[in-house]
């Protein structure tokens, strides 16, 4: 039996998203995954048939760090795995992939010494150039790393088709990055609207300890009926809690969250507001039955590091009085062109599925960026070899679409490259 080790070093919603590359390589062999060691609870929770090796790697000093994870990697090296799928552009793995043999390193490997700092393969390559452009941005992440594998499991067959359970409303409070969540007023407005949507169901507080401020000011914007069908989770779940609260809610209230990759990868319906920095075409909730809620002002996506100079002005849509009302049209008419005309800035997406993996289809609001979206997803259809029509929202076969396709493919990469499969190769 073959024995393949993925090296998923990022934080928890990475590891959620790693889903559809560990299960193919499942398929093949024995999956060993290499995670921080907060985080080895959780990956036993979502891979219980790969063996998970817990290893030292954020929020320690380098050189304690390393004498602690001497043990792990001597286990690693001994592994002899046939493959090595490195997920993170990381000075961190990189070194772990020292360990072994560079050509059975895939993704991110090891440059030779004399040269310093990591290879990316074709696959990688190509997908890097295509998200210098994020607006026009074709591809999940959790597709982004499943295609390091060659014939990567069906999409259909990663995540159950999200369905109410009948467990109420969750609510995942914040993201690690406050400027990508629905501050305390607007979020109330959200629940209220949702709540009278659904019959005031039980309500579910979701976050960590540093989420119970954020919890106590969205109690007081609440009215007292509905508070009494609250219950404040914020900093009372471990992992197994964590996953036990989110499963058989009618729907996840949640930013760009490694909850609301959670709730998909436990078959919850996701409700998602996306913002600044946050883009649903690179990390929206992978499957059937989520919608998305994508603020794109012209300044959209940005760079979370960078401060705003616009005061968050993609927080402005959610803030309009009129925002509730829509959210309850979209909400009972989800399909395209019944669901309401949206203001400009503001798009209402729903999750779908195609041969490449996740796609959106635009259920409100105006996108300016489809055409060149369609035509990169169509090149990537091409490059990864898959037969034609596969790919459901490719750009139409057209004089136009053709030359369209020629100028990326002339422009991302050289035409050596295009005579390899997959990203199988570095």
């Amino acid at each position: 039996m073959e024995k393949f080790l993925v090296l998923q070093a990022a934080r928890f919603g990475d590891l959620v998203q790693s889903k559809r590359l560990v299960l193919t390589l499942q398929t093949q062999g024995q999956v060993h995954l290499a995670v921080d060691e907060s985080l080895e609870t959780l990956a036993r929770l979502l891979y219980p048939d790969a063996v998970i090796h817990p290893l030292f790697l954020h929020g320690h000093d380098e050189a304690r760090a390393m004498a602690a994870n001497r043990p792990a990697f001597a286990a690693l090296r001994a592994l002899r795995p046939d493959a090595v799928y490195n997920c993170n552009f990381s000075g961190l793995t990189g070194a772990i992939c020292r360990l072994f043999a560079p050509e059975r390193v895939i993704g991110y490997r090891p440059a030779p010494a004399s040269e310093g700092g990591l290879l990316r393969s074709p696959w990688a390559r190509l997908a890097f150039q295509l998200s210098r452009g994020r607006r026009p941005s074709p591809l999940n992440l959790v597709d982004f790393w499943a295609w390091f594998a060659p014939s990567p499991l069906a999409p259909e067959r990663v995540n159950p088709v999200a369905r109410p359970g009948g467990q109420g409303l969750g609510v995942a409070l914040a993201g690690r990055e406050a400027r990508r969540s629905l501050p305390s007023p607007v979020l109330a407005s959200v629940i209220q609207t949702l709540s009278g949507l659904l019959g005031g169901p039980r309500i579910v507080l979701l976050g960590s300890a540093a989420e119970r401020p954020a919890a106590h000011r969205l109690l007081r914007l609440l009215p007292p009926r509905m508070t009494r069908q609250v219950e404040d989770l914020s900093g009372k779940t471990d992992w197994r809690g964590l996953a036990d609260a989110v499963t058989g809610l009618d729907v996840l209230v949640t930013p760009d969250t490694g909850v609301m990759h959670l709730a998909a990868h436990l078959g919850v319906p996701t409700l998602a507001f996306f913002l600044s920095s946050a883009w649903c075409h690179e990390t929206g909730p992978y499957g059937l039955g989520h919608s998305v809620w994508q603020a794109c002002p012209a300044c959209a996506p940005c760079l979370e590091s960078a401060p705003c100079p616009r005061n968050v002005a993609c927080l402005d849509a959610f803030r309009d009085e009129h925002f509730p009302r829509l959210l309850a049209r979209a909400w009972a008419a989800p399909d395209a062109g019944a669901a309401p005309a949206l203001p400009a800035g503001l798009q209402c997406w729903q999750s779908g599925l195609d041969a490449l993996g996740a796609t959106l289809r635009l259920s409100a609001g105006e996108d300016a960026d489809g055409r060149l979206r369609r035509s990169a997803r169509a090149l990537l259809a091409e490059w990864l070899g898959l037969p034609p029509g596969a790919v459901a929202d490719a750009a139409p076969d057209t004089p136009e679409t053709a030359g369209e396709l020629r100028r990326l493919r002339e422009l991302l990469l050289p035409d050596s490259e295009w005579m390899l499969p997959q990203g199988r190769y570095a």
